[in-house]
Protein backbone atom coordinates (compact mmCIF):
# COMPACT_ATOMS: atom_id res chain seq x y z
CA UNK A 1 0.00 0.00 0.00
CA UNK A 2 1.84 3.32 -1.40
CA UNK A 3 2.11 6.02 1.58
CA UNK A 4 -0.46 9.02 0.96
CA UNK A 5 1.70 11.99 -0.18
CA UNK A 6 1.78 15.45 1.40
CA UNK A 7 1.45 18.42 -0.71
CA UNK A 8 4.97 20.07 -0.41
CA UNK A 9 4.24 24.67 -0.38
CA UNK A 10 6.04 26.13 -3.27
CA UNK A 11 9.69 27.84 -1.85
CA UNK A 12 11.64 30.59 -3.30
CA UNK A 13 14.89 28.83 -3.07
CA UNK A 14 14.68 25.63 -1.97
CA UNK A 15 17.93 24.19 -0.34
CA UNK A 16 19.05 21.24 -0.74
CA UNK A 17 18.26 20.29 2.91
CA UNK A 18 14.69 21.78 2.86
CA UNK A 19 14.23 19.95 -0.80
CA UNK A 20 15.53 16.43 0.82
CA UNK A 21 13.04 16.89 4.03
CA UNK A 22 10.24 17.55 1.80
CA UNK A 23 10.87 14.41 -0.12
CA UNK A 24 11.44 12.40 2.76
CA UNK A 25 7.99 13.97 4.55
CA UNK A 26 6.19 12.56 1.35
CA UNK A 27 7.47 8.99 2.27
CA UNK A 28 7.50 8.86 5.86
CA UNK A 29 4.81 10.93 7.70
CA UNK A 30 6.34 9.99 11.21
CA UNK A 31 9.44 12.26 9.80
CA UNK A 32 8.06 15.01 8.44
CA UNK A 33 6.59 15.05 12.15
CA UNK A 34 9.91 15.47 13.85
CA UNK A 35 11.50 17.38 11.35
CA UNK A 36 8.49 19.98 11.65
CA UNK A 37 9.27 20.13 15.45
CA UNK A 38 12.71 20.97 15.07
CA UNK A 39 14.83 24.53 13.91
CA UNK A 40 14.23 25.52 10.85
CA UNK A 41 16.95 24.39 8.18
CA UNK A 42 19.64 27.08 7.70
CA UNK A 43 19.45 29.02 4.54
CA UNK A 44 22.02 28.51 1.90
CA UNK A 45 23.40 32.10 2.56
CA UNK A 46 24.06 31.16 5.96
CA UNK A 47 25.75 27.95 5.42
CA UNK A 48 30.13 28.20 5.45
CA UNK A 49 31.52 27.22 2.34
CA UNK A 50 34.62 24.95 2.88
CA UNK A 51 37.70 26.60 1.49
CA UNK A 52 40.10 24.39 -0.52
CA UNK A 53 43.16 24.74 2.30
CA UNK A 54 46.55 26.45 -0.02
CA UNK A 55 49.55 23.93 -0.02
CA UNK A 56 52.37 24.89 2.19
CA UNK A 57 55.17 26.91 0.91
CA UNK A 58 58.12 25.57 -0.63
CA UNK A 59 60.93 26.50 1.74
CA UNK A 60 64.48 25.49 0.98
CA UNK A 61 67.58 25.22 4.04
CA UNK A 62 71.01 25.91 2.60
CA UNK A 63 75.00 25.98 3.62
CA UNK A 64 77.53 26.75 1.78
CA UNK A 65 80.79 24.61 2.61
CA UNK A 66 84.18 25.82 2.09
CA UNK A 67 86.67 23.26 -0.20
CA UNK A 68 89.49 23.65 2.27
CA UNK A 69 88.87 21.54 5.14
CA UNK A 70 85.39 19.66 3.85
CA UNK A 71 87.64 16.01 3.10
CA UNK A 72 90.04 13.85 4.38
CA UNK A 73 90.48 11.54 1.87
CA UNK A 74 87.44 11.02 -0.11
CA UNK A 75 85.57 11.43 3.62
CA UNK A 76 84.05 14.31 4.86
CA UNK A 77 86.01 15.67 7.90
CA UNK A 78 84.21 16.58 11.14
CA UNK A 79 83.97 19.70 11.05
CA UNK A 80 81.80 18.94 7.54
CA UNK A 81 80.11 16.98 8.90
CA UNK A 82 78.85 19.06 11.63
CA UNK A 83 77.82 21.57 8.89
CA UNK A 84 75.83 19.32 7.40
CA UNK A 85 74.20 17.75 10.29
CA UNK A 86 73.15 21.13 11.54
CA UNK A 87 71.30 21.61 8.09
CA UNK A 88 69.66 18.43 7.82
CA UNK A 89 68.16 19.57 11.44
CA UNK A 90 67.17 23.01 9.85
CA UNK A 91 65.28 21.08 7.79
CA UNK A 92 63.52 18.84 10.42
CA UNK A 93 59.27 19.74 9.80
CA UNK A 94 60.09 19.75 5.95
CA UNK A 95 58.50 16.97 3.83
CA UNK A 96 61.72 16.89 1.74
CA UNK A 97 61.25 16.91 -1.98
CA UNK A 98 64.92 17.75 -3.03
CA UNK A 99 68.12 18.08 -1.88
CA UNK A 100 70.69 19.89 -4.05
CA UNK A 101 74.64 18.94 -3.86
CA UNK A 102 76.32 22.00 -5.78
CA UNK A 103 80.30 22.31 -6.50
CA UNK A 104 80.80 25.55 -7.14
CA UNK A 105 83.80 27.76 -8.41
CA UNK A 106 87.79 26.12 -9.42
CA UNK A 107 87.29 22.33 -8.54
CA UNK A 108 89.29 19.67 -10.37
CA UNK A 109 88.12 16.94 -11.94
CA UNK A 110 90.89 15.81 -13.95
CA UNK A 111 93.36 14.89 -11.24
CA UNK A 112 95.77 18.38 -11.23
CA UNK A 113 95.89 21.07 -8.48
CA UNK A 114 96.27 20.52 -5.07
CA UNK A 115 93.87 17.59 -2.74
CA UNK A 116 91.47 19.93 -1.34
CA UNK A 117 90.57 21.10 -4.88
CA UNK A 118 89.95 17.73 -6.22
CA UNK A 119 85.99 16.66 -6.22
CA UNK A 120 86.31 13.05 -7.09
CA UNK A 121 82.87 11.10 -7.70
CA UNK A 122 83.92 9.42 -3.75
CA UNK A 123 83.64 12.09 -2.41
CA UNK A 124 80.50 13.39 -3.74
CA UNK A 125 79.36 10.08 -3.26
CA UNK A 126 80.26 10.59 0.79
CA UNK A 127 78.30 13.39 0.87
CA UNK A 128 75.28 12.30 -0.67
CA UNK A 129 75.71 9.00 1.73
CA UNK A 130 76.08 11.11 4.89
CA UNK A 131 72.43 12.96 3.55
CA UNK A 132 71.25 9.90 3.17
CA UNK A 133 71.98 8.34 6.65
CA UNK A 134 70.00 11.44 7.80
CA UNK A 135 66.96 10.61 6.13
CA UNK A 136 67.29 12.09 2.95
CA UNK A 137 65.86 10.11 0.29
CA UNK A 138 68.59 9.30 -2.50
CA UNK A 139 65.89 9.25 -4.88
CA UNK A 140 65.26 13.26 -4.08
CA UNK A 141 69.06 14.15 -4.35
CA UNK A 142 71.02 15.55 -7.28
CA UNK A 143 74.19 16.99 -8.34
CA UNK A 144 74.14 20.45 -9.94
CA UNK A 145 77.76 21.12 -11.47
CA UNK A 146 78.66 24.92 -11.25
CA UNK A 147 82.24 24.40 -11.75
CA UNK A 148 84.05 27.69 -13.10
CA UNK A 149 87.52 29.09 -12.93
CA UNK A 150 86.18 33.02 -12.49
CA UNK A 151 85.19 32.06 -8.84
CA UNK A 152 88.06 32.35 -6.79
CA UNK A 153 87.53 29.59 -3.93
CA UNK A 154 85.96 25.80 -4.45
CA UNK A 155 83.20 25.72 -2.40
CA UNK A 156 80.42 22.61 -1.95
CA UNK A 157 76.93 24.23 -1.45
CA UNK A 158 74.19 22.00 -0.50
CA UNK A 159 70.51 23.05 -0.51
CA UNK A 160 67.60 21.03 0.85
CA UNK A 161 63.87 21.99 -0.18
CA UNK A 162 60.39 20.79 0.84
CA UNK A 163 57.24 21.61 2.00
CA UNK A 164 55.92 21.92 5.92
CA UNK A 165 55.02 18.07 7.01
CA UNK A 166 51.38 18.06 8.10
CA UNK A 167 51.86 15.20 10.34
Amino acid sequence: MPLPRKPVPPMRRPTLAVALAAALASWAPSLAQAQASSAPAPSAATLPVPQPAAPPRFETRTTSLPAKGLFQGDELTPAARRQLAELVLEALGLRIEVALVVPTGPWRLDGTGSDERQLTPQRLEAVKRFLQERGVDPRRMYVESRIDDRIAEPRLDVQIGGREAAD
